[in-house]
């Protein structure tokens, strides 16, 4: 059983990854091909990582999966998504402030169930039309939180995991009870140049407060994101709103390891690729909560993928 659950938790990761990160380059070729051809370069860095990591799951073991830790990282989960749900919807706050609120006072209260709380405020920033309401909200919860403890023991270290979890309950319970995904149009390059640029700006912050500042993956994210969700409407008006989803997008790639993302000058081209998925996936399972974490888990995996491309081609040559 320890051996089965890392590849059932991989697989979830893997396609849902893989359509996200699928579609925005499926889109950019019809739409924009110069774009198509960067994110198909980076499909085929998510492929190469994603083999690399299929390679460690012999080596993968899973804990008991019936344990009092498990249980409170699955009650972490669903809380965070019903207080980033409040915060959101009924309080009329926004997902991004919802979300960050919820993994920032979860980053100083209960930091040994950060990590399942905020992935639970990503189930939280769902759209009303595919979680309509406290019912299916908490079942996508649910779900999420039992992906949660089928991942652990996969993707360690690489930013936007949390976000994928989250993303993997909203599809399943939107898909079971035939709720509504939005399809949203691509967004035109005049907004485009600000998500690219808060985009890098954000992960690079993150990346910088995470591992430089010592001041941990939830807690520099959910800052980051706090300050994009309060800060980007006022400055932008009302299209400070997309802005601050971009940022609290990129600042889940942010989150990364040193050892997935060695340094802020990778980063940097994590963002880019972060901005340009989200543009161009836009279209795609509108209204999912967790997408934001997904396109950042691929745009990880891609920059990740295309780095150890790189030095194995490096290598032969020397060879």
């Amino acid at each position: 059983m320890n051996k089965t659950v890392p590849v059932i938790g991989f697989l979830f990761l893997t396609i849902l990854a893989l359509s996200v990160y699928g579609f925005a380059a499926y889109d950019a070729w019809t739409l924009q091909p110069a774009i198509g051809v960067l994110l198909t370069v980076g499909l085929i860095g998510v492929l190469f990582t994603l083999f690399n990591e299929s390679k460690e799951l012999s080596k993968a073991k899973a804990d008991a999966l019936f344990t009092q830790k498990n249980l409170f990282n699955v009650i972490a989960v669903v809380v965070g998504a019903i207080l980033s749900h409040w915060i959101n919807v009924d309080l009329k706050q926004g997902l991004v402030v919802g979300s960050a609120v919820v993994g920032l006072a979860a980053a100083v209260l209960f930091p040994d169930y950060a990590a399942p709380a905020y992935s639970g405020s990503f189930v939280g920033m769902a759209g009303t039309k595919l979680l309509p309401g406290y019912g299916p909200l908490f079942l996508a919860a649910v779900v999420a939180g039992i992906v949660y403890i089928l991942t652990l023991a996969v993707f360690g270290g690489f930013g936007g995991k949390l976000g994928a979890i989250a993303a993997s309950g909203c599809v399943f319970t939107g898909l079971c009870l035939s709720t509504e995904f939005t399809h949203p149009g691509v967004p035109t390059w005049d907004v485009g140049v600000w998500l690219v640029v808060y985009s890098i700006v954000a992960a690079v912050l993150t990346y910088y407060l995470n591992n430089n500042r010592k001041q941990g993956a939830v807690l520099a994210s959910s800052v980051v994101g706090l300050i994009a969700g309060v800060m980007l409407p006022a400055v932008h008006g009302e299209v400070g709103k997309t802005l601050a989803v971009m940022a609290i997008c990129a600042s889940f790639a942010g989150m990364s390891n040193t050892k997935r993302i060695p340094n802020i000058v990778w980063m940097i081209f994590v963002g880019l690729s972060a901005a340009l998925v989200y543009m161009f996936a836009n279209p795609f399972i509108g209204g999912t909560g967790g997408k934001l974490g997904t396109i950042a888990f691929g745009s990880v995996m891609a920059i990740r993928g295309l780095m150890d491309l790189a030095a194995k081609f490096q290598g032969s040559k020397k060879t």
